[in-house]
């Protein structure tokens, strides 16, 4: 970049701070929603205010099905780390 064109976007700068601040929260966000663990503790948690008697049925019954969906869903595709099997090249030396 050179000295010009850094000038000229200068003013800009803070627009895109904000922005990338914005797009890591959003992510840490969809971490913190999607984690297996957390769900689970989340599962846990329901079990026990409804055994003892700080929630009734229906909202277990509705706050668990929705827990379990995100459970099943799983991290998303660009979440899920990449574990395809290595390319075997054979050569004929």
């Amino acid at each position: 970049m050179g000295l010009f064109t850094t000038l000229i976007t200068l003013p800009l700068a803070p627009v895109r701070g904000v922005a990338w601040i914005a797009e890591e929260i959003a992510e840490e966000a969809d971490r913190q929603l999607n984690d297996g663990s957390r769900i689970r503790r989340e599962l846990l948690q329901l079990e026990l205010d409804r055994d003892t008697g700080a929630i009734g049925e229906v909202e277990y019954l509705r706050l668990s099905d929705s827990l379990a969906r995100r459970l099943a869903q799983g991290p998303g595709p660009g979440d899920a780390p990449d574990v395809s099997p290595p390319s075997l090249e054979v050569s004929d030396g």
